[in-house]
């Protein structure tokens, strides 16, 4: 069986959710929420205390592992054995060996879980436990939606709390707090409960918290613009709301990146969105498409010059002693006086 995705996993659970499965990716939130089902699935509220065994992958062992596979059940038909970031990508070939021994010797009345929230496995080592999972039982790669998907579930989220969203006004949401699901959704209750109907873009501006990249891109509009006081009193804001000046740097240095990128694709004949090929853009090609957008005034050689006054002050924060506020002002500065140019 190949590595399955989201729609995947969904058939195999609903056709039985007792087995062995591997959880991993991108996505978060959909990590928690199927592992979450598995266990609902699998465990008695009753008897949780018998039949639900949590590992913390850092601190057990395969051996500790496999005992509590084979445990027989309390007062059920089923259990479930979680394993949280076990490091199956530093398995040697004798740890291959005992994981395998678990694999193949877990009974069919327990599901047990190995699942990943706190880092992601890489490498030959992990693909080598991928077969070994994919050959006993399931595994699944849950990564992040791409913007058609995660708009088609956030209309569906409205629409179940009695609410929808105008035209454009879902990608809008995804743009201003980012494509994380679980801030999305948390995000999509609150503008619905605030906006008692149609949601539109006032309702997202008037109440959800924009991410640090949709205020740096906000900023950013206004330098080409040419919005200057606008772009200085977004920066203050930052400044005010604590924000840390090497994050903010790093997120203008990432969105003028996308504007190079998308500049370089259009020029090249394609569309903004075709460099996400090439770059790691998974569930967030609508960074490429807004950053056509805003920046299609500025030639090629003009991006290319605000990318060297960032590199610049990136080197200026990391190697000098100058008030870091300061050193981001005077960049403002040199990237206002770029969109001068076209005013």
């Amino acid at each position: 069986m190949s590595v399955l995705n989201e729609t995947g996993l969904k058939e195999k659970l609903r056709e039985n959710p007792v087995g062995i499965f591997l959880i991993y990716g991108e996505e978060g939130y959909l990590k928690k929420a199927y592992t979450e089902k598995i266990i609902k699935k699998t465990v008695d509220d009753t008897f949780a205390d018998f039949n639900f065994h949590k590992f913390d992958g850092k601190e057990c062992s395969l051996s500790e592992i496999y005992e509590s596979v084979c445990a027989v059940p309390m007062m059920a038909d089923t259990k479930c054995v979680l394993v949280k970031d076990f490091a199956l990508d530093l398995l040697d070939k004798s740890g291959l060996e005992q994981l395998e021994t678990v694999l193949s010797d877990c009974p069919d009345y327990c599901a047990l879980i190995f699942a990943f929230s706190a880092y992601e496995p890489k490498g030959a080592g992990f693909n080598k436990a991928v077969k070994l999972f994919e050959k006993y039982g399931i595994a699944a790669k849950l990564d992040k939606k791409t913007p058609a998907e995660l708009i088609k579930m956030l209309e569906s989220g409205a629409k179940k709390r009695g609410s929808g969203f105008e035209k454009g006004a879902a990608a809008y949401l995804i743009s201003c707090v980012g494509s994380d699901l679980n801030t999305l959704l948390n995000e999509t209750e609150k503008v619905c409960a605030y906006a008692g109907g149609e949601v539109k873009k006032s309702d997202i501006d008037a109440v959800c918290i924009k991410s640090l990249d949709a205020k740096v891109f906000d900023m950013i509009k206004d330098l080409i613009a040419g919005r200057f006081d606008g772009a200085f009193t977004k920066l203050s804001l930052l400044f005010e709301n604590r924000e840390d000046e090497f994050q903010i740097l790093g997120a203008l240095i990432a969105q003028y990146s996308d504007i190079y990128r998308a500049k370089a694709a259009v020029k090249s004949g394609g569309r903004a969105e075709d460099a996400a090929k090439y770059y790691n853009y998974a569930g967030k090609e609508f960074r490429l498409s807004n950053a056509a957008r805003s920046a299609s005034s500025l030639s090629f050689e003009d991006i290319g010059e605000c990318i060297d006054i960032l590199c610049s002050a990136d080197k200026t924060l990391k190697s000098s002693a100058l008030d870091k506020r300061l050193v981001l002002e005077q960049t403002l500065v040199k990237l206002a006086r770029v969109g001068r140019r076209y005013k």
